[in-house]
């Protein structure tokens, strides 16, 4: 029987992440339908909004500004505690980000570039180049394997194991091998991804069905 202190299903960028900060001081791993390289994250190519020192104040632009713009965004739906810390963390996560190797775009004085984008009152979307979302994957997943992160790539969850009210791990379907496998954990942490094929018209992926 596998076990890891840990497990994080789904390898797109927020899956990565957070297996990144928990394999700081736990046994951490990651279970993947798809290689995490080729996890619909990749798709996203825009940019991401942050408030950073130095432009900002050039522009006039301001942490209440961008949370404003969030929550009108969300056409006011949004968490706004959640739209707070999502805000307020956005620019110590692309400076981390930018130290962990990611090839942000530049301005000519070599500072990391920001521009103009849908429903965003200033220029703060930071970007690499039309790549983004592929570029912090690559960034991610070398850290990831850095830290010795186990990465079950091609296994799809079909179940978590839950007793007591407390998840135990997680039953697994590994695709290549065609076996079902168990996987007992002190910790489950959901990181799947959205469920755009709900939708008979979508430019989401295949897999992005929501499930493990």
């Amino acid at each position: 029987m596998l076990t890891h202190d840990i497990i994080i299903i789904g390898g797109g960028l927020a899956g990565m992440r957070a297996a990144l900060e928990a394999s700081k001081e736990v046994d951490t791993a990651v279970i993947s339908k798809s290689h995490p390289l080729r996890s619909h994250s990749g798709a996203a190519q825009g940019g991401i909004a942050a408030v950073l020192d130095g432009w900002a104040e050039k522009i006039g632009d301001s942490l209440e500004s961008h949370i404003y713009d969030t929550v009108k965004g969300s056409d006011y739906l949004g968490d706004q505690d959640a739209i707070e810390i999502l805000c307020r963390e956005a620019p110590g996560d692309i400076r981390s980000m930018d130290k962990m190797g990611a090839i942000f775009s530049r301005t000519d004085e070599g500072m990391i570039a920001q521009r103009d984008f849908g429903g965003h009152s200033y220029a703060r979307t930071c970007y690499a180049a039309d790549k983004t979302g592929h570029i912090l994957l690559q960034t991610l997943y070398e850290q990831m394997m850095k830290n010795r992160v186990k990465v079950y790539s091609e296994w799809h969850v079909v179940s978590l194991i839950v007793h007591d009210n407390i998840c135990r791990g997680v039953v697994a379907y590994d695709m290549a091998g065609g076996k079902l496998q168990v996987i007992r954990a002190r910790a489950v942490l959901l990181a799947t991804g959205g469920y755009g094929r709900a939708f008979s018209i979508t430019s989401n992926a295949h897999a992005n069905t929501g499930d493990g």
